[in-house]
């Protein structure tokens, strides 16, 4: 393993996370297509480069250090750019099943093309709006959870993603710390977001938000310690 690859390893075990040198090398060749395919369009910011593995893959990974996902779970990326979350999650859950959702044509061709390349056979996408595609038969209320990156403000992210997800209480995400019911959406947020809460709870009184601190073994290491995953689901 070169140094990244350790690192990562390192990170994933000091948090309970098993990974694999298969999942290892999957990850280290994603970036690599995906630093080919930045040359051609702009899916992650070309000032941004040098902080692909820390900033994007390891941050998508850094996820499964806080929530657990059973098997067999049908998960969306919604607005996935250049494959974030859902390429490093669908390296690191094979036996769960993704959809790579985005706006933008040029980038849904390329994560797909980066997920052939990797062999992921557990990682569809899809072109479209969420708002134009979220009430679609193949879609609607068919997700256990939608992962997203903070895109826009919270109310936005469920106006967009609660359509996708199922219409019942599954089991439940287990943590060392905390326990999510599903389906859920989950997302990525700053830590001074108490007016975004307030006005997603009065746009949906029934929701119920789960704020779970993205702090971990090794976070200290990266740019996002005052991040924080926010867990919604309704009641």
């Amino acid at each position: 393993m070169n140094e990244e690859e350790l690192w990562l390893y390192s990170l994933c075990k000091n948090n309970g996370v098993a990974i694999t040198d298969i999942q290892i090398r999957r990850l280290s060749a994603f970036k690599s297509l995906l630093l080919d395919w930045n040359k051609k369009i702009n899916l992650v910011s070309r000032k941004n480069e040098e902080n692909i593995w820390r900033g994007h893959i390891s941050l998508s990974v850094s996820l499964l250090f806080k929530l657990n996902f059973r098997p067999r779970m049908r998960i969306l990326d919604l607005g996935t750019g250049g494959g974030f979350p859902g390429i490093p999650l669908a390296i690191m859950l094979p036996e769960c099943s993704f959809l790579l959702l985005d706006s933008t044509q040029k980038k849904v061709t390329a994560v797909q093309s980066m997920a052939d390349s990797l062999e992921l056979s557990n990682v569809r996408s899809a072109w479209g709006r969420a708002e134009d595609l979220q009430n679609k038969p193949e879609y609607y209320h068919t997700f256990d959870a939608v992962v997203v990156r903070s895109v826009s403000n919270l109310t936005n992210l469920l106006n967009w993603g609660l359509p996708f997800l199922k219409q019942f209480k599954g089991e439940n995400i287990h943590s060392e710390k905390v326990t999510v019911a599903v389906p859920s959406l989950i997302t990525f947020k700053g830590s001074e977001i108490e007016e975004e809460e307030q006005s997603a709870k009065n746009a949906y009184p029934n929701i119920i938000l789960k704020d779970i601190p993205l702090i971990f073994r090794g976070s200290e290491c990266f740019d996002n310690l005052d991040k924080k995953l926010i867990v919604a689901h309704l009641n």
